[in-house]
């Protein structure tokens, strides 16, 4: 429902029909799997359980409908969880940061990439995501168990990142384009060397990322 209600209020251009026909696709393959399973265990009940299509019907509904539901379940999860909503939903953990970004009177890095979409969509996946596979290996990882701990109840505020925002996740997309690099202290001469080693932060020039409420969380 959720999917739907979502796919109404984007523009076309945002509207994945992919995504939208696997929802649909993965809530009717749950409904069948469960009536399979039910048709097939009232035979077993009923003692007509001995022939191969009852016994089709349990495999189908006890092993294949299964692997394919969750398969597709966890792919539609892995797209889910790279939206700044989803980011959002940890209401009391990272809601300010998320609002904080949204607020058109911010003037924090990431308020300031977001009104001008600088990054098209996804904003927060993409900026606390390392370029590469192993990058996105990683934060699909992280973001597990940031779930857990989250409704598990085992986190705390104001939340602390781990360890300093590198340079890289600044870096993979700002370091070719001509407006870093018209400027002199992003040349080797200047900076460059110190920033590209994470010796010195991009913030220290650049500002805070985030402007949010620290007694709701914000680090």
């Amino acid at each position: 429902m959720f999917l739907l209600l979502l796919a109404q209020s984007m523009p076309d251009f945002q509207y994945d029909p992919v995504e939208y026909w696997a929802s649909k696709i993965l809530a009717w393959g749950l409904v069948v799997a469960i009536l399979v399973v039910l048709y097939a265990l009232l035979r077993v009940y009923r003692g007509q359980a001995q022939g191969f299509a009852i016994k089709g019907l349990l495999f189908a509904g006890i092993v294949l409908l299964p692997i394919f539901t969750v398969s597709t379940g966890m792919l539609l999860v892995f797209v889910r969880a790279e939206r700044v909503e989803f980011c959002g939903s940890c209401h009391r953990a990272l809601r300010t940061f998320v609002d904080d970004m949204q607020d058109p009177e911010c003037e924090g890095l990431a308020a300031i990439h977001f009104k001008n979409r600088y990054i098209a969509s996804n904003q927060c996946y993409e900026c606390h995501t390392s370029y590469g596979l192993f990058g996105t290996f990683r934060a699909k990882v992280a973001g597990i168990v940031q779930v857990s701990r989250y409704y598990v109840g085992t986190y705390e505020v104001p939340l602390k990142m781990l360890k300093p925002y590198s340079n890289d996740d600044c870096l993979k997309c700002h370091a070719a384009s001509v407006k870093w690099l018209s400027h002199q202290v992003h040349t080797p001469e200047g900076m460059g060397e110190a920033l590209f080693d994470d010796e010195v932060s991009c913030m220290d020039c650049h500002g805070v990322a985030h402007h949010a409420d620290e007694s709701e969380g914000a680090s």
